[in-house]
């Protein structure tokens, strides 16, 4: 009567007719997985089911069962590695920055999975919000522990958007703070800037949270994406990171090295400072050093490593070089 048109779409997945052969559960299988593909293509896909994008699928299904049941049995298999963060101009370790790490059981052993890989799955099924969680303790904990060797120790913890929108991850940072009686400016969030480049309500709030407890905020990988000097303003971050892959290109093209350099005294300008990551070499510190960078993170100083390593090759405040 209104004169409402009904319009349908199609999407069509096919799987090859030897695949009856199989049996019925595995047919079936393959033919929701084909369709799956086909929807996920958009209006009028279509899809031929191809083993490769299946076997990709199957192991994606896998890891997420394994993360699942990991948060259940308490994070049995998750880790937590830190690096060291180092000034600058003295090289001494004023912090660290707590990085996720994950393992599972395979028919081969247990198998490490690729932060690149897990972090994702964890962020798609909400999963990130307990592990997060899981993450801030044990960051706040060994915050607390290193406290007692470099009284003004800092602990970075990565945030990403997920637990900003769905989560109430602010409770949760205020919440390990008071557990572990630091002070607000000991635990600095990370960021990069795809989790914020909407400039969200949920983003923004959390920001004012962060400035009002006087917690750190970091913009994690400058350089990428579109990060910009625009939203260092708009942010107005403790520091931010440069990313070790422009790094590397600095410390190897004079003309990045040029674009490296004259970006330092404009960040600066706007009174923030400058974490310079991926440093590999003692001549890449020391051309940071001419540059007047900060603070430097980086495989010269120090790989990755569990709590008791870190504690024992860096809780005596020792130079790091």
């Amino acid at each position: 009567a209104e004169n409402y048109e009904a319009i349908f779409s199609i999407s069509i997945g096919v799987i090859d007719a030897a695949t009856f052969c199989e049996g019925t559960e595995e047919c079936r299988k393959k033919f929701e997985f084909a369709l799956k593909q086909a929807k996920g293509m958009g209006k009028n896909g279509f899809y031929v089911f191809d083993q490769d994008d299946y076997e990709v699928f199957l192991h994606k299904g896998r890891i997420i069962a394994t993360l699942r049941n990991a948060i259940v049995n308490h994070y049995d298999g998750f880790e937590v590695y830190y690096q060291p963060i180092v000034d600058c101009q003295s090289e001494q370790i004023i912090g660290a920055e707590a990085l996720m790490r994950f393992s599972m059981i395979t028919e081969e052993g247990r198998e490490f999975v690729s932060p690149m890989e897990f972090i994702p799955l964890l962020e798609e099924t909400g999963l990130i919000i307990p592990a997060g969680r899981y993450i801030l303790n044990e960051a706040a904990a060994m915050c607390c522990e290193m406290q007692k060797y470099i009284p003004d120790f800092r602990i970075n913890v990565n945030v990403s958007y997920v637990q900003i929108l769905q989560g109430n991850v602010e409770r949760d940072i205020l919440d390990v703070i008071q557990k572990y009686a630091l002070k607000p400016e000991c635990l600095c969030v990370e960021m990069t800037e795809s989790g914020f480049m909407d400039m969200t309500p949920s983003f923004c709030k959390f920001r004012k949270s962060l400035e009002k407890n006087g917690i750190s905020f970091v913009i994690d990988d400058f350089g990428t994406g579109y990060s910009n000097l625009h939203c260092i303003r708009d942010m107005n971050p403790s520091y931010v990171k440069m990313d070790r892959d422009f790094t590397a290109k600095a410390m190897n093209s004079d003309r990045d090295y040029e674009l490296y350099k004259n970006i330092i005294p404009m960040v600066h300008s706007i009174n923030v400072r400058i974490c310079a990551e991926g440093i590999e070499e003692r001549e890449w510190l020391l051309k940071m050093k001419e540059m007047k960078v900060d603070y430097l993170q980086g495989y010269y100083f120090g790989r990755p490593c569990g709590k008791e390593q870190f504690l024992q090759q860096y809780a005596s405040g020792i130079n790091v070089k």
